[in-house]
């Protein structure tokens, strides 16, 4: 043994020396992927930064100079920064588009300058730079992780070799090896976490999750599956670095209300999961609610009071008869939250045999709904709005429904929340506004009787630069009067964006429509926006009209509406009459329009055209 023990030792030491050596190289070079990562993230911060001086009229040339000299450095390796060209043709190939589309920048501005260029094409590339310099962090980082995971390989290898070194020498090696298993685990502990939101990533989630469940040692347990309702507009909105330090202050404050045996992860994006231990089912939704709230108070005190609710799907363990595995148990809380996100149910929901139902008829609608756009299977009804003082109808509002290829008429609320949660209802949005200037148009062009109609847009269409254009577009092309369209928003969209709303519906009434908030008084109003909103028309809710332990109470608030925008010369439209005697009350307090069954219910266009012939004839 004594003889091997010279030898081997110094075998020993020079294996530590070299894998010692190749630690240090790569540890030293993996603080240039660091400044390579940031000095790519500065680009795109500052080009960013650049286009905002540049549409203020506020040239920043030496600041195009600093992007020049990086983005010189960044492609070459030479320069004053410390910045190399690694041999990776991810990052090579993001690289190299990325400094194409600056010179495109470039020369964007330069034209911009001399009045040659809009703002809006600047604004486009602007973003495609900004959404390019991101892949081309990512693959600097992912280049970056493959060297971290070099020196993973090489560490485990020379714990290999100290573990041997520790049996041929002394005692005291030992203690080293102790503390460097203790650095590993750590390290092992990084890498299961999610870098963003310091939560679990998803593998690693699901593997101690089934642990647990498989462990049986309580059915007290609850399965969280979380996402943010429209995280999208807050992408899009206030840009993807705001959005990610909402999700990173996310995972913050889920990693601090973890208990022990309790777990955080995240799926992607804006999706999370947690496994959550109670005594009491309530006691799911009631934590997780705390946590909605922190970050809700966190958006809202971050950017102009703007935020956007959480979704949360909830199951619990001891209500499900199946023998299932973990993958089983987020699929039902997942089916639980998107009760919530077509807007079924409220923000916490449990999961029941009856939501797997109803996802399973939404799936249906999703895997259709396409294809029926396409056969044109979506057809427009009309229900007509009677002017009081005269009695007769005035105008009507469009409203969609899906006629089957068998002939069944579906109603909307089986397919709306699915074209919103699959962001296609801009798209059903311009079918109906369509179908809408072909029929005005084909009874303008045969000469007969026609009435304004108005006509509903979602959400999403605030985030479509082209949204008013495209509308002017399909008006002009079908040559209807711009008097005979009106433009509806609901009042929670007014509420939530009025800068963007004031800043579309200035537009639309420019482009000669009228405008109309519609669903007043549903909501938390605010009675400011009838100040602040140049709106034509004002729809009261139905919900003012419903049976009511005190219907007298609710017609003084009606008329206290009515006279208020009257001041404003805006017209008014009770919505959801049904009876004589509210007409009647309406009719004395000075309401404009009534729009209810107690004079028309929606109808299918043909019939909608005899009512106006008729009409007409009178």
């Amino acid at each position: 043994m004594k003889r091997f023990l010279k030898p081997g030792l110094v075998i020993l030491f020079t294996l530590l020396i070299l894998f010692g050596s190749l630690t240090l190289h790569t540890v030293v070079q993996s603080q240039h992927y660091s400044r390579l990562v940031n000095y790519v993230g500065i680009v795109r911060g500052a080009s960013q930064r650049l286009v905002k001086l540049e549409l203020m009229d506020q040239p920043a040339n030496p600041l195009i100079e600093y992007l020049d000299g990086i983005l010189e450095e960044l492609t070459t390796g030479n320069g004053g920064y410390g910045l190399f060209l690694p041999e990776d043709e991810s990052y090579r190939e993001n690289l190299d588009i990325l400094d194409r589309m600056w010179t495109d920048i470039k020369e964007q501005i330069r034209d911009y300058r001399s009045g040659m260029d809009k703002e809006a094409d600047l604004l486009s590339l602007s973003e495609a730079f900004f959404n390019q310099a991101n892949d081309t962090v990512f693959a600097a980082d992912e280049y970056a992780a493959g060297q971290v995971r070099t020196l993973f390989v090489i560490c485990t290898v020379m714990l290999g070799i100290m573990l041997l070194t520790w049996v041929f020498i002394l005692w005291a090696y030992w203690k080293k090896m102790l503390r460097l298993e203790n650095s590993n685990q750590k390290l092992n502990e990084l890498t299961r976490r999610d870098n963003l939101t310091g939560v679990y990533q998803m593998d690693f989630f699901k593997e101690e999750a089934q642990r647990i469940l498989d462990a049986g040692t309580s059915k007290k347990l609850a399965v969280v599956y979380t996402d943010f309702s429209d995280f999208k507009y807050i992408n899009d909105v206030f840009g993807y670095a705001y959005g990610d330090s909402i999700l990173k202050r996310y995972g913050e404050i889920l990693n601090k209300m973890m208990e022990p045996g309790e777990l955080c992860g995240r799926v992607s994006a804006d999706n999370f999961v947690l496994l959550l231990r109670y005594q009491e089912r309530e006691e799911a939704a009631l934590r997780q609610q705390k946590a909605d709230e922190e970050i809700t108070r966190f958006m809202h005190n971050s950017h102009d009071h703007q935020s956007v609710p959480t979704c949360c799907g909830i199951c619990c363990v001891e209500d499900v008869t199946e023998d299932l595995n973990i993958d089983g148990f987020l699929d039902r809380a997942n089916f639980a939250r998107k009760t919530v996100k077509n807007g079924t149910n409220s923000n916490y929901v449990y999961y029941n045999e009856s939501i797997r139902s109803r996802l399973r008829e939404e799936k249906d609608v999703e895997s259709r709904m396409l294809v029926a756009l396409e056969n044109r299977e979506f057809v427009v009804f009309y229900q007509p709005k009677v002017e009081l003082k005269t009695g007769k109808t005035a105008s009507s509002e469009s409203l969609v429904r899906w006629k089957s290829q068998g002939g069944s008429i579906i109603p909307p609320d089986r397919f709306i929340p699915v074209f919103e949660s699959k962001y296609m209802i801009d798209r059903l949005d311009q079918y109906v506004f369509e179908e809408v200037c072909r029929f005005l148009s084909k009874r303008l062009k045969e000469g007969k009787k026609v009435l304004p109609v108005s006509v509903n847009v979602s959400r999403l269409q605030f985030f479509d630069q082209n949204f008013v254009n495209r509308y002017v577009e399909i008006r002009d092309r079908y040559q209807v009067p711009p008097e005979l369209l009106e433009i509806e928003f609901t009042e929670s969209i007014a509420i939530d964006n009025t800068n963007i709303l004031t800043r579309i519906v200035e537009r639309l009434r420019q482009a000669g429509f009228s405008c109309s908030i519609d669903d007043f008084g549903k909501g938390y109003s605010s009675l400011s926006l009838l100040k602040t909103l140049p709106f034509d028309v004002l729809k009261i809710d139905r919900f003012f009209f419903a049976e009511s332990n005190d219907p007298e109470r609710d017609m003084d608030v009606v008329q206290g509406i009515v006279e208020l925008v009257h001041k404003f010369h805006i017209k008014t439209v009770a919505e959801g009459v049904e009876s004589k005697k509210q007409v009647e009350m309406l009719k004395q307090i000075g309401c404009d329009y009534v729009q209810g069954y107690v004079f028309y219910r929606p109808m299918p266009q043909d019939e909608y055209e005899r009512l106006l012939d008729e009409a007409d004839h009178e």
